[in-house]
């Protein structure tokens, strides 16, 4: 009887002594053995791609998402277009030892070729066409099958698409369609359209729509394009420069004072300059501000849209305007930014912006990639797009400042309008957050992903072409990034 049970307690120091001979890796210096009672017995702890600087600079910084209960290894950063995968090493360590951890790799007519893994050695593998791993437990009685993926972007992550199916037409348009303005209060966004029927005015609760149009009765021939808010009111200018102004009940009330254009709104106030003699001014007053002479080289009008910021290096919220026209006619290249109490040029003169009248100005979001940790950082982001230069000619470049205005660089092709837009100038672009439900990529580095997400589009309302005519459209671009499924 003793001699069976040495028999069988020899049998079992075989075992293991067999199970560590197939031992693949693991995290720690000595021999580690986790058996099928535990659900980590097959668990691959961190995967990498090896170096290769002809693929990709910092390509083993690339950062491995392991999902072990949807049986996904796969990277949430996914490599730039047009990366090659087709023959990349990998590292991998296990949380405990394993005794054998083999891949499965499929080529482009479905056959498979079978690598088996070992910490001392690497063979190329071709992720192209599918990639399954095995993982055997030490003892030999379990295996779990990986689904293993090197995600590529299929488009250019960051550019701004314009599609063709997303453009709608201006609200309330007719036959004809002669100018238009737009404005926001609090939440909800208007249109004024000038047309073959009159003057309408409609309102939504997002650029994007569904609009209804409000009844209005008009006492006075309003200047459509002056159209603006601030305080949740709405501003406008008549056909003499008289400024109007109303609430919610849409009725307009004559401020008694008269202006050659508005500039746009400033929290509690609107911003404009005066009829001759041209002087900064706004409504309503403070008791502690009189109008000034404004200078000689600031636009009164054809400026970009009024853009509100605020910064860590800013006591008050600043205004932000680009572009228009002096007094002189002269048409500027500069940067204005009002700081609650008086307007400075804030564009150095290393800005590339040219001299634009009727520019597109708003605020937006890019992104950068740290070239060694391949960490992607959104950084609010300002544009210039459209406008007509000073010899008619349209401009066709977007450009791009991180700065609020300061500094501006040509932004690239990236962030250049497609050929189905026409050239313009203008037009009034607006920002808002859609929610998306639908996955088109994955896109962070993190583990698990998120049912649904904001996604800011730009909303580009009209402007006019070469003519003169008003264009009769909203288009809707949006950076792709944005819209790849986020993972939290």
């Amino acid at each position: 009887m003793k001699s069976i049970k040495i028999i069988y307690l020899l049998l079992v120091v075989l075992m293991v002594i067999s199970a560590a001979s197939c031992n693949k890796d693991n995290d720690d210096s000595g021999d580690v053995y986790v058996y099928t009672t535990s659900t980590s017995s097959t668990l691959v702890s961190k995967f990498a791609l090896q170096a290769n600087s002809d693929v990709m600079a910092n390509l083993d910084s690339v950062f491995f998402t392991i999902d072990p209960e949807r049986n996904l290894i796969y990277n949430a950063d996914s490599l730039p277009v047009g990366t090659n995968v087709s023959a990349l090493k990998v590292s991998m360590t296990f949380n405990s030892s394993v005794g054998s951890a083999i891949f499965h790799i499929s080529d482009a007519s479905h056959n498979i070729t079978d690598y088996e893994y070992s910490s001392s050695s690497s063979e190329d593998i071709d992720f192209r066409y599918g990639v399954l791993l095995s993982v055997t437990s030490a003892d030999g009685l379990k295996t779990k099958e990986y689904t293993v993926k090197v995600n590529v972007h299929q488009v250019e992550p960051d550019s701004i698409v314009w599609p063709v199916s997303a453009r709608r037409d201006l609200p309330a348009s007719a036959d004809e369609n002669y100018a238009f303005g737009t404005a926001v209060t609090g939440s909800t966004y208007w249109c004024l359209l000038h047309n073959n029927n009159g003057f309408v005015l409609s309102s939504a609760d997002s650029p994007a729509g569904p609009w209804t149009q409000n009844e209005v009765s008009w006492s006075f021939e309003p200047d459509v394009k002056s159209l603006a808010a601030c305080d949740d009111k709405l501003y406008l200018l008549d056909v003499n420069g008289n400024l109007y102004t109303a609430d919610e009940s849409l009725s307009w009330t004559a401020a008694g004072v008269q202006w050659a254009t508005i500039l746009g709104g400033y929290t509690d106030r609107i911003l404009g300059v005066t009829a001759e003699p041209y002087c900064y001014d706004e409504y309503p007053r403070r008791e502690e501000f009189t109008p000034t002479a404004v200078s000689e080289d600031f636009p009164i009008k054809g400026t970009s849209q009024l853009i509100l910021a605020e910064s860590t290096w800013a006591v008050a919220p600043q205004a932000v305007m680009m572009g228009g026209e002096t007094v002189s006619g002269s048409l500027v290249s500069a940067t204005w930014a009002y700081d609650g109490n008086r307007w400075a040029e804030v564009s150095g003169v290393q800005s590339v912006l040219p001299a634009l009248t009727g520019a597109t100005l708003f605020s937006y979001v890019t992104f950068t990639t740290d070239e060694t940790t391949l960490k992607t950082t959104a950084e609010e982001t300002w544009m210039v797009m459209g406008g007509k230069m000073a010899d008619g000619s349209f401009n066709k470049t977007t450009y791009v400042s991180k700065d609020h205005g300061i500094t501006w660089v040509a932004g690239g092709t990236a962030f250049n309008l497609p050929s189905t837009i026409t050239p313009f100038f203008g037009a009034r672009a607006h920002v808002f957050n859609e929610t998306l439900k639908v996955a088109k990529s994955p896109a962070r580095r993190v583990s698990q992903a998120a049912n649904q997400w904001e996604c800011p589009y730009i909303f580009l309302f009209g402007g006019y072409n070469s003519k003169g005519k008003l264009q009769n459209n909203i288009w809707q671009g949006v950076l792709t990034r944005l819209t790849f499924k986020p993972l939290q």
